[in-house]
C-alpha cells in the first residue's frame, strides 16, 4: 500500500492516509502509528496533524502542511489544520459549480464534530464545535460511575430505549442530528460533509430535505492538492 508519494493526516484518534498506486489514489485509515509501517521512511511523507505525534516516528518538518499554506481568507490561527484543509477542498469542488452564489458550510464528523461556514469567495466565517458520536459516548461512559462507554455501536431505531446502552446510542446520534438541522434551519446553506462518522449521520437524515454533498476524503484531498500548488512555485 506504500507508494512513492505518500499523505498522512494524523488524527485525534486516527491516522489517515493517501497513497498514489500508478495513477489513482487510495485513501485508507488505521489505529495510531500502525505496525505495518514501523519500518518505513516516514521522512517522505507529506503530512500534517491535529493529534498526538508519536517519538519513534521521524517526520521531515519541511513536508508538513501548516495553515499559512492554505489559501482561504481570515483564518483564524487557532483553526485546526484539518478544518482548513476540508474547507479547501470543499471550496474548490464548490467553486466548480454553477450554483455557486451562495455561501456553505463544511461538517466534519470526526472526534470532533466540526461545523465550518466558508463564503462563496473563500472567507472563513466561523463555525460551530461539538463532541463526536464516540467522544459523546466515551464521555459518558467516564464521567458516569453507573455507565459504561458501549461496545456495540450499531444505532438503534426506536426513539426511547430500554437497555442502557441503547439509550446512550440513541440520545448521542440524536443529538448531532439536532445540531446538524439546527444550523440547516438557521441558514439553508448547501453541506459538504467528511469524516468516519458520517456514513451513520448521513442514514439518520436520509429522509430530509438537507442538501448534503458526502465527500469522505475532503481533508486528504486538500493536502493533495497543497502540496501540488506548493511545489509547482
Amino acid at each position: 500500500m506504500y507508494s512513492e508519494e505518500n499523505y498522512l493526516m494524523i488524527g485525534n484518534t486516527r491516522w489517515h492516509w493517501a497513497s498514489k498506486i500508478k495513477k489513482d489514489w487510495k485513501f485508507f485509515h488505521t489505529s495510531p502509528n500502525p505496525i505495518e509501517f514501523k519500518d518505513k521512511d516516514y521522512s517522505k511523507l507529506t503530512w500534517a496533524s491535529v493529534g498526538p505525534i508519536p517519538e519513534d516516528i521521524k517526520l521531515c518538518p519541511s513536508k508538513k502542511i501548516i495553515l499559512d499554506d492554505i489559501p482561504l481568507n481570515n483564518l483564524p490561527a487557532s483553526l485546526g489544520i484539518d478544518r482548513a484543509l476540508a474547507s479547501w477542498s470543499a471550496f474548490k469542488k464548490y467553486s466548480s459549480l454553477k450554483s455557486k452564489e451562495q455561501d456553505f458550510l463544511v461538517i466534519d464528523a470526526g472526534t470532533i464534530l466540526s461545523v465550518t461556514k466558508i463564503t462563496n469567495k473563500g472567507d472563513f466565517a466561523g463555525g460551530q464545535l461539538i463532541s463526536g458520536f464516540r467522544l459523546q459516548l466515551s464521555s459518558m461512559g467516564k464521567g458516569a460511575l453507573n455507565l459504561e462507554t458501549p461496545i456495540d455501536k450499531n444505532i438503534p431505531t426506536e426513539i426511547f430505549q430500554y437497555e442502557t446502552h441503547n439509550a446512550m446510542i440513541r440520545g448521542s446520534i440524536n443529538g448531532l442530528i439536532g445540531f446538524i438541522m439546527k444550523i440547516f434551519e438557521e441558514t439553508k446553506l448547501p453541506i459538504w460533509m467528511c469524516g468516519g462518522d458520517a456514513p451513520i449521520i448521513l442514514n439518520e437524515l436520509k429522509n430530509t430535505n438537507i442538501d448534503i454533498n458526502h465527500c469522505p476524503n475532503l481533508v486528504l484531498e486538500g493536502m493533495i492538492d497543497i502540496n501540488e500548488k506548493i511545489n509547482s512555485i
